[in-house]
């Protein structure tokens, strides 16, 4: 019998919300089945569910003194996990958009090396001008494309207006795209993708 197995979700995220790791295993063992279950009929994969499962139970752990056992934790978990297939499919179109540029060049070597120090370029290019963002706009940003929150959930979060958050957003992109190395199909496409 697992230790916290008899208590309820409230009680549970007090326990984790102090560091209780054998508290956190029992909400795994809870969700991590359903999470599993749910993400695999987004993403049609096995593996990528699987993968999915553990950087939703990450982040849960990462961000355990966010959870509020005074709310839903099951629909907390599974808002973590449709932000998590969210960035996990555009990572994904990141990728195929990559594979698919490749493949229309000579098959070499060579050729797959440069390819991949581009594709470094291009991100380090991005967190170089995400650096040079006002941090507040930097945040909404990062909050947005790479947690894969909604506008009202950022707003929620930092306390703000969805409209201050719109207008951030709105800016942050513009600069982006004014900013951006652009130079090669490739780069317009990683752009679009990342940057939309």
């Amino acid at each position: 019998m697992r230790l916290f197995e008899n208590i309820d979700d409230s009680e549970l995220v007090r326990k984790i919300n102090s560091g209780e790791k054998r508290a956190y295993q029992e909400l795994f063992e809870r969700y991590a089945p359903r999470i599993y279950q749910f993400a695999k009929s987004y993403l049609k994969s096995k593996p990528d569910a699987e993968e999915l499962v553990q950087d939703v139970f990450l982040k849960l752990w990462e961000k355990r003194e966010l959870l509020d056992h005074s709310k839903n934790v099951k629909a907390f978990v599974y808002k973590v996990a449709v932000n998590s297939i969210y960035d996990f499919i555009r990572r994904k179109n990141i990728e195929n958009a990559f594979r698919d540029f490749i493949s229309l060049q000579p098959a070499n070597n060579e050729n797959n090396t440069w390819h991949q120090v581009i594709l470094d370029d291009l991100m380090n290019n991005l967190e170089e001008l995400l650096l040079k963002m006002p941090e507040q706009q930097r945040s909404i940003f990062k909050l947005s494309r790479e947690e894969g929150l909604t506008n009202d959930e950022i707003a929620a979060q930092l306390n703000l207006s969805k409209r201050t958050i719109e207008n951030h957003l709105y800016r942050a992109v513009a600069y982006l795209k004014d900013n951006f190395k652009a130079d090669t199909v490739f780069s317009v496409l990683f752009f679009y993708l990342f940057c939309n």
